[in-house]
């Protein structure tokens, strides 16, 4: 591709988007930093509330029909938390340059889905743990738990301290509600 047609397809009319096929703007600390950027922390808060939403519904589907108490034990619940901040756990996060601005893609964002590189790995991986532990250190499991059966995990957790002025930016977080078990028919 010459670089005057490489410009024609960068160049986006007004209301397009850009596709970009280069890796992510950031910072030389972004970079090399083992923590997590302080401007991507509300994303990187929502993708650890869903990943723990998710593994609570995994668990809680397996509860036999016939237990009378359907929710998890305090065993269950704080297993659930320890595995969760393993960074393979965040193996299927990338963050990507989508209309100039850096986002993140994975299973906790399903509507984004644009065209483009995508960069993951290195020290994201270990960024995602590094914050998930911390996340939990003010927080007893069991309180976890009840944020999530109560279905304000994601306000609980995130919003008052992770994501605090930058919702206009943030997409709302995937909903993950507990399993209804009053809904299904069970054999007693």
């Amino acid at each position: 591709i010459n670089a005057e047609y490489g410009e024609d397809l960068m160049k986006a009319k007004e209301g397009e988007n850009v596709i970009s096929f280069s890796q992510p703007s950031l910072s030389e600390e972004e970079q090399k930093s083992h923590h997590f950027p302080r401007r991507y922390k509300c994303e990187a808060c929502q993708i650890v509330v869903h990943n723990l939403g998710t593994a609570f519904q995994k668990a809680e589907a397996k509860i036999p029909k016939k237990r009378k108490k359907r929710t998890l034990g305090d065993v269950d619940v704080i297993e659930i938390i320890d595995d969760l901040c393993d960074k393979d756990g965040f193996k299927d996060y990338s963050i990507q340059e989508f209309d100039g601005r850096v986002t993140f893609k994975g299973p906790a964002f399903p509507d984004r889905t644009a065209p483009g590189m995508s960069m993951g790995g290195g020290l994201w991986p270990v960024r995602y743990a590094n914050y998930c532990g911390n996340l939990f250190e003010d927080y007893e499991e069991e309180e976890v738990y009840k944020f999530y059966r109560s279905g304000s995990l994601f306000s609980e957790l995130c919003l008052e301290n992770h994501c605090k002025g930058e919702l206009s930016e943030t997409p709302a977080p995937v909903d993950l509600k507990p399993v209804d078990f009053k809904s299904s028919k069970d054999e007693l």
